[in-house]
């Protein structure tokens, strides 16, 4: 993920890595209130208004009822509220990752691109013919045009972050030799007739590298944040 890609809102595109879960998957994949917990058990009735604290930063059941919708369309008919806890609560597994990326991304003092931010918007608004098609895709998403913008802007921010995280990732020399031992042609200027050697390409063999090992990256960095953060979950 990097920053010039973020023009996908984070609802939808944390939406799009919540599968619809085996219930083996689920039970790895969601964060239950303790260990013992079956995420497929029933929700409460009714659902609160705060389902969840993030080193105590209140996310409310309407933040992540987008995310569990996307899911849930994807399950059939019949099955949907059978699935239904597990994919609630997978979903708020996912925002709870999406809120320690930003909390650290602002403790690092990253600030999204305002022109950036602007430009995604008038991107994705482009993409709706008419007030009435954008109207209805902000409602699906459960949001306005404020809102959507904001959440635009955590998006921006949260890439800017993994961009650094991925970036400053320290490629082992091993690791690195690896990949261009495996293929030397496939660095260095294109056409060569001669391969480069290691040394002339390194910055970029470690380039490819990083992006290889991007998500790898940045679930490890989500790991770092959830083993030091206070994490409170209420369904």
């Amino acid at each position: 993920m990097t920053a010039t890609r973020a023009v996908v809102p984070l609802l939808l595109l944390f939406a799009s890595c919540i599968e619809t879960p085996s219930p083996d998957v689920a039970k790895t994949a969601a964060a239950p209130p303790s260990p013992s917990a079956d995420p497929s058990r029933p929700l409460p009735l009714p659902l609160p208004d705060v389902v969840a604290r993030v080193n105590d930063q209140e996310i409310r059941i309407r933040q992540i009822l987008p995310l569990a919708k996307a899911a849930l369309d994807k399950v059939s008919v019949a099955e949907r509220e059978k699935r239904k806890p597990q994919i609630v609560r997978h979903a708020l597994d996912s925002y709870v990752s999406r809120e320690l990326l930003l909390q650290e991304a602002l403790a690092r003092g990253i600030v999204a691109d305002t022109r950036a931010v602007e430009q995604s918007y008038d991107q994705l608004r482009a993409e709706h013919a008419g007030d009435a098609e954008w109207a209805h895709f902000l409602s699906e998403q459960g949001s306005d045009p404020q809102a959507f913008k904001a959440e635009l802007r955590v998006q921006h921010t949260v890439a800017t972050l993994v961009a650094q995280e991925v970036h400053s990732w320290p490629v082992p020399e091993a690791e690195a030799r690896a990949v261009f031992e495996s293929n030397p042609q496939g660095f260095g200027p294109p056409g060569a007739a001669e391969p480069p050697s290691f040394e002339a390409v390194r910055s970029e063999v470690e380039q490819a590298v990083r992006r290889h090992k991007a998500d790898e990256i940045q679930a490890a960095l989500v790991a770092r944040l959830r083993a030091r953060a206070k994490i409170e979950l209420y369904i």
